[in-house]
């Protein structure tokens, strides 16, 4: 399997989990339901960034099996321009993703300003983990309804530049 489909199955089991967690902060405690969706895996894994190369169009919801059917290959986005910068780091970051949230790892308050990098990523949490490779995976607060205060999504996964 190359990487393009390791991230891609890598991402389909991490649909099939809710990862909770509870954090506590000044004498109470605070849950976080993580989830993970299909739709969500495009943007995961850099293909905004592959815009110079022709890619069938398919709905972010398919992408996923689409690769592992073999639809979309790995030789098919190693061509585009941003590839090597903005697209391999995140797609070992999801290869890696699971084993993170299924190991230590550390929960911050995402405050953009306090990191060593610049994002637009708009996101309450930060998890950082130091397994194999430094990775941050951004949690975003999600309220379909309004009501939701403590389902979070999966916004941005990515590995550590040194």
């Amino acid at each position: 399997m190359d990487t393009l489909q390791q991230s891609a199955f890598a991402w389909k089991k991490l649909t099939e989990y809710r990862y909770q967690l509870v954090y506590g902060y000044k004498k109470a405690l605070y849950p976080i339901n993580l989830t993970f969706s299909y739709e969500d895996y495009p943007h995961l894994a850099g293909f905004q960034y592959l815009k110079d190369i022709s890619l069938p169009n398919y709905t972010s919801a398919k992408v996923v099996n689409r690769i592992l059917e073999g639809k979309i290959s790995f030789k098919q986005i190693q061509r585009a321009a941003q590839y090597e910068e903005m697209v391999k780091p995140r797609l070992e970051a999801l290869i890696c993703l699971k084993n993170s949230l299924d190991n230590d790892f550390n929960l911050y308050s995402f405050m953009p300003q306090m990191y060593p990098f610049i994002t637009n990523i708009k996101a309450d949490y930060l998890i950082a983990s130091h397994i194999v490779t430094d990775s941050y995976v951004f949690i975003i607060h999600t309220t379909s309804n309004g009501d939701a205060k403590c389902d979070f999504l999966c916004c941005s996964a990515f590995t550590r530049r040194t």
